[in-house]
């Protein structure tokens, strides 16, 4: 655009680019719009273009069978400096437009131009919605007022767009936000894993589906040893370190149905199923296998994690604090006895 314009030119372009309607789909609305404005000033072209910075787009057209031309053959560019509309009775006489190639040659030259500004909310010139004849000629004033009722109308139709744009935006933003506080609801910050409310709502639910006490579902818990002199030798830091650690291992030997959650502190829980207490035990000596084999570096030593285990036959028609407690004597009974995992029975 020339220096003598009276806008910002990449403020203009920034404006248009936000209605986000450039290369979009013909739509009927608009296509009616410039169906209307060629009736009614009895002209073979019609068109609603915008103004990009390298050429004409138009959202509807009619009489061109094209959806843009160079910024340099517009005659719609030179419209952007008038306050309302621009009419060139007879394009070779003007000087804007006279040594066009589209005015200038011999093949259906465009002789006749009427083109209202289309403006953004804010004021920024945007495009046209203008008519174009091959020979010299004028509009009515009743034209004149009818074409800029139809550009007021284009107008309205890019504010919807807009609005409805911010709109899905906004509802978009909400939906991402609800459902990142129902993640935060539901898992533990430091491990990522379920915490104590999910885990609880998980086995609730279980216990609601009776056809799952068919199946063989047991909990596991699981307790890190001598965590406490960890945190008391190498600090809270260094402990959720190894939390983190430990329950990255727990969850690559776990399965991904089998509901593994922080339960508190350095004891975790998960629901398994498995078809016989043997398989069960053989999963909680894979379990402290892989944590064994996968020290921690810490500084110039190396952090070892072992865990012992508990585990017990979940029962749904129990309440889940009998459920746990099961859990909880298998559990106290591996590390007393120094073998590791053990199986609750009553």
């Amino acid at each position: 655009m020339p220096p003598t314009a009276s806008f910002n030119e990449e403020r203009r372009l920034e404006i248009l680019r936000d209605y986000d309607i450039l290369d979009t789909q013909v739509e009927q609305a608009y296509t009616d719009l410039i169906n209307c404005a060629a009736y009614i000033c009895n002209a073979p072209i019609a068109v609603i273009n915008f103004i990009d910075a390298d050429r004409q787009w138009f959202k509807a057209e009619r009489g061109l069978g094209i959806r843009e031309t160079p910024l340099d053959i517009s005659i719609c560019r030179h419209a952007l400096f008038e306050e309302d509309i621009m009419i060139i009775e007879d394009t070779r006489t003007d000087a804007r437009t006279r040594v066009n190639p589209l005015v200038s040659g011999n093949n259906k030259a465009l002789r006749f131009y009427a083109g209202a500004l289309i403006k953004s909310h804010n004021g920024f010139p945007l495009g046209t919605l203008c008519v174009l004849d091959y020979q010299p000629r004028t509009l009515t004033e009743e034209q004149i007022e009818l074409l800029k009722a139809l550009r007021r109308q284009t107008m309205l139709l890019l504010e919807y767009r807009r609005i409805h744009q911010a709109q899905n935006k906004l509802l978009n933003e909400l939906n991402h936000a609800r459902g990142e506080m129902q993640r935060l609801a539901h898992e533990d910050p430091l491990t990522g894993l379920l915490n104590r409310r999910a885990f609880e709502e998980k086995l609730a639910h279980v216990s609601l589906l009776k056809h799952k006490q068919e199946r063989g579902m047991l909990l596991m818990l699981i307790d890190l040893d001598n965590f406490k002199q960890i945190n008391d030798t190498y600090g809270h830091q260094v402990g959720d370190i190894v939390l983190n650690h430990a329950a990255g291992i727990m969850k690559q030997v776990l399965r991904t149905e089998d509901a593994l959650c922080r339960w508190g502190g350095d004891e975790f829980i998960a629901l398994l199923e498995a078809g016989s207490g043997e398989q069960a035990i053989k999963i909680g000596h894979r379990l402290r296998d892989a944590l064994s084999k996968s020290p921690l570096p810490h500084a110039e030593q190396t952090l070892r994690v072992s865990a012992s285990v508990g585990l017990a036959w979940f029962h749904p028609q129990r309440s889940l604090d009998d459920n746990i407690a099961q859990a909880d004597k298998a559990l106290y009974h591996a590390k007393r006895d120094g073998i590791g995992v053990t199986l609750f029975s009553a």
